[in-house]
């Protein structure tokens, strides 16, 4: 009896026993496959990788290559499933969606976005930075949500008027508004804050609140020059 080919008893004789095409370049932008990404869009990946690499309509050869590119948790799965389950890439296919349906994690949704708060003593552009990174995870929310979670959840009510006078329609043009008003909303509490260095200091301030009694000064006789 001829012995047995090396690979994942899953696979049939024939596709551990192929050949691999010559030449053949085995992918090396792909990365291991741990449970956690859509199994359909890295199975797409890694079959067209293959393909440019050599294996041009050989999907036995590309099957024999998939232990390889799996993680370490993947692999021991792979190897203790029952002998002669995996004959071709529907099969292939079948088995994997089996196990990794439900592992991967899946985008959120414009819930998630409405966590995303301005919260207290933080300025509209850390809130607005904060919003955009998140939004940028969740690519699949229709911009009105994206605008009315931003506008829910900011604290600036000025902005909330300026942004009903505008009317954004996409999320481009709310991050213009957002952007024009963070910026003169910088530049004045700049310019407020340098005329405040300029006054008298709180201590010296007799309309401020009093902190104990005033100690006399003093007067110095003016002497000549």
């Amino acid at each position: 009896m001829a012995p047995e080919p090396p690979g994942p008893r899953v696979f049939s004789r024939a596709i551990r026993s192929t050949s691999l095409p010559n030449p053949f370049r085995p992918p090396t932008s792909i990365a291991k496959y741990n449970g956690e990404t859509k199994l359909e869009l890295w199975l797409a990946d890694f079959q067209l990788a293959c393909q440019l690499g050599g294996a041009r309509g050989d999907d036995q050869a590309i099957i024999r290559q998939l232990p390889l590119f799996l993680s370490d948790t993947a692999r021991r799965w792979l190897e203790e499933l029952s002998a002669n389950q995996i004959h071709d890439w529907v099969d292939l296919v079948r088995v994997f969606e089996g196990n990794f349906k439900g592992t991967y994690i899946r985008p959120g949704n414009s819930w998630d976005l409405s966590k995303c708060k301005q919260k207290s003593g933080k300025t509209l552009c850390e809130y607005a930075r904060r919003f955009s990174k998140q939004r940028t995870e969740l690519p699949h929310i229709p911009d009105h949500d994206v605008i009315l979670a931003f506008v829910s959840d900011t604290t600036s009510r000025d902005l909330v008027q300026e942004l009903g006078r505008n009317h954004p329609q996409t999320v481009d043009e709310l991050m213009d508004v957002v952007a024009n008003y963070a910026t003169g909303e910088a530049t004045v509490g700049a310019f407020f804050s340098c005329e405040g260095g300029k006054g008298k200091s709180p201590a010296d301030d007799d309309e401020g609140p009093s902190r104990g009694p005033k100690k006399s000064k003093k007067k110095n006789k003016a002497r000549p020059f």
